[in-house]
């Protein structure tokens, strides 16, 4: 390539824990290989200015920084070392290979070993390191909860409300309490509405009550908590709530997005007490099609609060004639009568193609240390899916009714699946004898008649997860886009706004069509110039808040799932395999549901191909076949907590004696160490 053909492109950089990285240009697909050599000048999210060369290797196009436009990494969170003389904080995100270094004069009180943040002071170069100064001790790192303080910094997620809002009193935000001379707010305090939750939730936001229509099918009303009567746009709150974005759920903690005398009192459907919501009052066929629907502010007061547990312990058997004594007969005719709008409401989500995957989900328990005790699997019973069923009925209306209005909201969007993962997944389907022959962009009706077609197979889980792996991840955006898997074309979250900040903007658009108030995000929230869309910028901010809460989520479990498995190095297990790539296998443990790694190197010695159409390792001397649902006999080899990997090693039947011994030997010893 000659000098006048070399581009010069902006883009981010992406770091990976080997050392290399890539950068994400701002426009086109192709990432661009960055060697180790030039990862010395940047870290992990870096805006930068390179230059694109032909690479060393076939298929590969290298980058050579030529400017740092925006360094992205300020304050980090990492384990304080010593070594060479030198005090180092190790970062705990493995896409930054930098270590940074801190004089004796920064330390503060940091002890070594000790979680600490650490601010830059000096970025890195290619020649120096970076250089910071530690500004937070977080605490020891084997401090029951650390995993969660950790997280939080690692993804930068605001966990501290700022002094003004601490301030605030549940008695300077009662003043807004409702009250039943309030002319607009309809009192339906009389009605015996409940709530349904998890046994360890305390922000209770929704609360439903059925009863049978006259007409035929029934009138549903969900009550949603009131939220935007407390909480204003562009006020203190509010502006901490957008920079959260959404609750995060950690293992036995939270990290509300609203104040928790707002989230777990003043705004909390709790029983027997007064509390103001926004209600949408619905009419439903006996098919399960919304037939009326309407939204006004209301004053309810919460009959009863079950766990889902207990709520299937009333609905499980379809009885209402074991109630006959019980003292509040209209409570428990809205339960079944409920249940009944349940099956209406499903048959009709099934006859309109909305998809249901069953895949297996868990539940960590942990003990009094905050270690994981066990992983159990948990089972969804209709208790769940009435209350689910009943939310994404109340979201349908609140999107209709703001489309019909001719106003701009945040609509939930799940695109069409991507071409390019779909005929991969159709190739792989085709392989197991499974007909999917789609021609064009695939309808949720096929998807459905898909996952109707391998219900009863063996291994339908993996199955079903390649299926979601096909499809695109949902967002939050002004631009109407559909939702692919609950098969509609207007979609919104209307139903927590508690905890999810785009719910609460939907609110406020209601508010403004029901009373014609302006509101205008731009103007009360100020967040760029008047020539971009306030809207586009809410809905990117929502969707990137979503994410980082999950990831963050993500890596707090793997943390859990790493020491859990620490205690059990040298044990044989049996698994399954549920993914394939080109450097290994990972397989899911059974009755522990952890997932490892079997590198490529330990499967034998050969050379082993990655066939992606099939998801298998195969190898070219012997053709031995490593697929996706191949169950396998392994040994716990290492456990390595900072990079939150675990990694297997292969076992045949020959080796089953040896693991076994190693096994036993452990254990001995274990009495000694506890």
């Amino acid at each position: 390539m000659s000098k006048n053909k070399i581009k010069e492109i902006s883009g981010v950089v992406l770091g990976h824990s080997d050392g290399y990285g890539f950068l994400r240009p701002d426009i086109g697909k192709e990432d661009f290989y960055l060697s180790p050599t030039e990862m010395l000048k940047v870290m992990h999210g870096d805006k930068v200015v390179v230059k694109i060369y032909p690479g060393r290797e076939k298929q590969r196009t290298d980058a050579v920084i030529v400017e740092v436009v925006k360094r992205a990494q300020r304050d980090l969170v990492g384990r304080l070392v010593f070594e060479n003389g030198l005090h180092l904080v190790v970062p705990e995100e493995k896409r930054i290979n930098h270590d940074i270094v801190v004089s004796k004069d920064n330390l503060q009180t940091a002890k070594i070993g000790q979680i600490v943040v650490v601010s830059l002071i000096d970025q890195p170069t290619k020649v120096t390191p970076p250089i910071g100064k530690i500004i937070e001790v977080v605490g020891d790192n084997d401090r029951p909860g650390i995993e969660n303080e950790i997280a939080l910094r690692k993804f930068k997620i605001p966990h501290h409300f700022p002094d003004e809002i601490l301030s605030m009193t549940e008695a300077d935000m009662s003043k807004f309490c409702a009250t039943k001379s309030d002319k607009k707010r309809i009192d339906l305090t009389e009605i015996d509405f409940f709530t349904v939750d998890g046994s360890d939730a305390k922000d209770y936001d929704d609360a439903i009550y059925v009863e049978k229509h006259k007409k035929g099918g029934w009138r549903i009303l969900v009550a949603i908590a009131d939220v935007s009567s407390y909480v204003h746009s562009g006020d203190p709150i509010d502006q901490e709530a957008f920079s959260r974005g959404t609750s995060v759920y950690f293992p036995r903690s939270v990290v509300p997005m609203l104040p928790e005398f707002l989230s777990n009192n003043l705004c909390s459907l709790i029983p027997d007490m007064d509390r103001m919501v926004l209600v949408c009052d619905m009419v439903v066929s006996v098919d399960g099609d919304i037939l009326a629907y309407q939204f006004y502010e209301a004053t309810i007061r919460s009959r009863a609060r079950f766990t889902y547990e207990d709520f299937w312990e009333i609905i499980k058997d379809d009885d209402i004639n074991k109630f006959e004594n019980f003292g509040n007969k209209s409570l428990i005719a809205a339960i079944f009568s409920a249940n009944n709008l349940f099956k209406a409401l499903h048959s009709n989500r099934k006859k309109r193609g909305a998809l249901d995957f069953e895949t297996v989900e868990t539940s960590i328990q942990l003990n009094d240390e905050g270690k994981i005790q066990r992983i159990i699997p948990v089972t969804r019973t209709n208790a769940h899916k009435i209350i689910e069923e009943c939310m994404i009925a109340a979201n349908i209306c609140a999107a209709h009714f703001i489309s019909d209005n001719e106003k701009e909201c945040l609509y939930r969007v799940h695109e069409d699946p991507e071409e390019e993962k779909l005929e991969n997944l159709k190739v792989y389907l085709k392989l197991q004898g499974i007909s999917f022959a789609v021609s064009g962009p695939p309808s949720p009706e096929e998807y459905r008649a898909l996952l109707d077609q391998i219900k009863s197979r063996s291994d339908s889980e993996v199955l079903q997860n390649l299926i979601l792996r096909s499809m695109k991840q949902a967002c939050y955006s002004p631009k109407n886009k559909g939702h692919f898997a609950l098969a509609l074309k207007k979609y919104t979250h209307f139903t927590s706004p508690i905890r999810r900040y785009p719910d609460l903007l939907v609110h406020r658009v209601i508010k403004e069509i029901l009373y014609k108030k302006s509101f205008d995000p731009h103007a009360n929230f100020k967040i760029r110039d008047e020539s971009i869309n306030t809207w586009e910028v809410l809905g990117e901010q929502a969707s990137l808040a979503e994410r980082r809460a999950e990831e963050a989520t993500r890596d707090v479990i793997s943390l859990l799932k790493c020491q859990f498995m620490q205690e059990r190095i040298g044990e044989q297990m049996r698994g399954i395999i549920t993914n394939v790539v080109p450097f290994g296998l990972f397989v899911t443990l059974d009755n522990l549901f952890v997932e490892g790694l079997i590198h490529v190197s330990e499967l034998g010695q050969e050379f082993f191909q990655y066939i992606a159409n099939s998801h298998e390792l195969r190898g070219e001397r012997t053709g031995k076949r490593f697929k996706l649902y191949d169950r396998v006999l392994i040994q716990l080899m290492r456990v390595d907590i900072p990079s939150r990997k675990i990694q297997f090693a292969l076992l045949n039947q020959r080796d089953r004696r040896a693991v076994k011994s190693v096994t036993l030997k452990r254990k001995k010893r274990a009495p000694k160490s506890s």
